[in-house]
């Protein structure tokens, strides 16, 4: 083990997602911590931004515009790594969407293929081509953002919670496929954190107050909460942790009827 198990010197972290909300703020922390970081999300000049703010600072990074609905895609984005770095150790799958608030007997199909294809079949894409490049090194983890939608039934928020909780399972399978390759599969499940994904709730009268009146912390989250998280299930401190899913959400889910 590293002398410091937080840190992330001499390891190469690639993120999809990474330049806002919770992937942005992941990709801060990872670099602060030593790491180099391939910043990956669908706008190229995106990328070119996040990674330019993140050199600037004196740390390494790589922008790779990627989209993980596309194989090919998600086939550049660790080639990428791989030719720029050497090796991947760390590999975190943030992309994810929610278009449409429905019911579920109201959503279209193609609202549900996109959300499918971006949450679930999109971090599967990820691993098959990342998990054997961060096994041949040694190995590493992968850390997937699920969401605490994935633990119950949640009105408008169908496709949605079921592409997180398949999410979940993913990486238990996953975690008992690469184990003995030492390569961990963890899961991070946010609650309601302000983010772009949630500004139409947040914009809605009395949403945010009944939220934070029934969570024990008593604030929405921010992305430096979840991005914590995410670090520490990378880091060698969870070493000896494959397979889980940790909530992060003050508590909220702790007082759902």
């Amino acid at each position: 083990m590293n002398g410091n198990p937080f840190s992330f010197e001499g390891k190469v972290v690639a993120i999809v997602g990474a330049t806002r909300g919770i992937g942005a703020a992941a990709a801060r922390l990872f670099a602060a911590g030593g790491a180099r970081v391939v910043v990956g999300s669908r706008k190229a000049e995106a990328c070119d931004a996040m990674a330019s703010d993140l050199v600037a600072q004196g740390h390494d990074a790589l922008p790779c515009p990627v989209h993980i609905g596309r194989d090919e895609d998600c086939a550049r984005f660790v080639a990428a790594a791989m030719e720029a770095f050497g090796r991947i150790d760390v590999i975190v799958a943030n992309a994810g969407v929610n278009p449409v608030f429905a019911p579920l007997h109201e959503l279209d199909r193609a609202a549900w293929d996109k959300v499918i294809e971006t949450n679930l079949t999109g971090p599967w894409r990820l691993a098959s081509h990342a998990l054997p490049r961060i096994a041949e090194g040694g190995g590493g983890s992968m850390v997937m953002v699920s969401s605490i939608n994935a633990f119950s039934g949640v009105p408008g928020a169908a496709a949605y919670g079921i592409s997180k909780a398949g999410l979940n399972q993913m990486a238990r399978q996953l975690a008992s496929e690469w184990g003995a390759r030492q390569v961990r599969v963890n899961a991070v499940a946010p609650g309601s954190t302000r983010t772009d994904m949630i500004r139409a709730l947040t914009e809605r009268p009395g949403w945010e107050a009944s939220v934070i009146a029934r969570t024990p912390l008593r604030r929405l989250g921010e992305p430096e909460d979840i991005a914590g998280a995410i670090a520490f299930m990378a880091s060698d401190a969870a070493r000896h942790v494959t397979g889980q899913v940790l909530t992060v959400d003050g508590g909220e889910t702790i007082q759902r009827a």
